[in-house]
């Protein structure tokens, strides 16, 4: 009895011993496997949320490069319409074209200098003691401007140019606004006109930023004094994109009066 619990023992152990050795061989295999499944969990993660991050900052520079566009595109139509107003009050257009052309080329920024002794004396119109008159210097010639042909007041002209949503009976505008959106039905130009001969060739060019996007024509059938004339575009024409724009009537090809400006607002 003795020799048969001693085997049996023996055996117990052996087969103990073979199924802690089983045990570890298959601890030792797995512990690598789940080492790399947690990395790349993490590393997942970690390029999931790096993407995410890239996703909006691309996103804001977007929007950021947008938006800057936006206000360069509004600074451009802003300039133009002011330029158009400006014509339209009497400023040649030669002098604003010298005006910007010196802006752009200014190297540095204008400085205004306190003036000198002499130059406080022609303010004033006292000459002081130990100053002499300077001799007067000759300037620089500037260049001549070949400006188109323009209409007399004795001739063909056009009084009260406005812009306008719609006319009424008498083909005169109901209202005067020179801001419109890009909903608009209609934009109208309307204007007074006088000494118009029949079958004189009236028509009208649209631009918008400088572009001509519309033209229209018509003969007169009677002398025209003192009556309403108008042209308009709508949607069909062209769209109406927001921005500066401006109209130009004309009697046989010659400009009565100034380019008018007008805006079309997004909001």
């Amino acid at each position: 009895m003795k020799a048969k619990y001693s085997i049996a023992s023996r055996l117990a152990s052996v087969l103990a011993l073979l199924a802690m050795s089983m045990a570890l061989s298959a601890c030792a295999s797995s512990a690598p496997e789940l080492t790399a499944t947690v990395i790349y969990q993490r590393a997942k993660t970690e390029a999931e949320s790096l993407r995410a991050t890239a996703t909006v900052v691309r996103a804001r520079m977007k929007t950021t490069l947008e938006y800057a566009a936006a206000r360069v595109a509004q600074a451009e139509d802003a300039g133009e319409f002011l330029q158009f107003s400006l014509i339209g009050l009497g400023t040649e257009a030669s002098f604003i074209a010298t005006g910007v052309s010196q802006l752009e080329t200014a190297p540095t920024p204008i400085i205004l200098a306190a003036p000198s002794a002499t130059r406080q004396a022609q303010i004033s119109g006292v000459t002081p003691i130990g100053l002499s008159t300077p001799a007067p210097t000759a300037s620089a010639a500037r260049p001549a401007v070949t400006s188109p042909p323009q209409a007399t007041a004795t001739g063909p002209h056009l009084d009260n140019i406005v812009m306008a949503s719609s006319v009424d009976g008498n083909d005169c505008a109901i209202d005067v606004n020179p801001v419109f959106t890009p909903a608009s039905t209609e934009i109208y130009v309307v204007a007074e006109a006088h000494d118009i001969p029949a079958g004189a060739k009236i028509s009208s060019r649209w631009h918008r930023r400088g572009i001509e996007v519309a033209y229209f024509s018509f003969d007169a059938e009677n002398r025209i004094d003192g009556s309403c004339i108008w042209f308009f575009i709508d949607q069909t024409d062209t769209a109406f994109a927001a921005g500066a724009w401006s109209v130009e009537l004309r009697v046989d090809n010659i400009p009565l009066g100034s380019p008018i400006a007008f805006q079309v607002h997004a909001n």
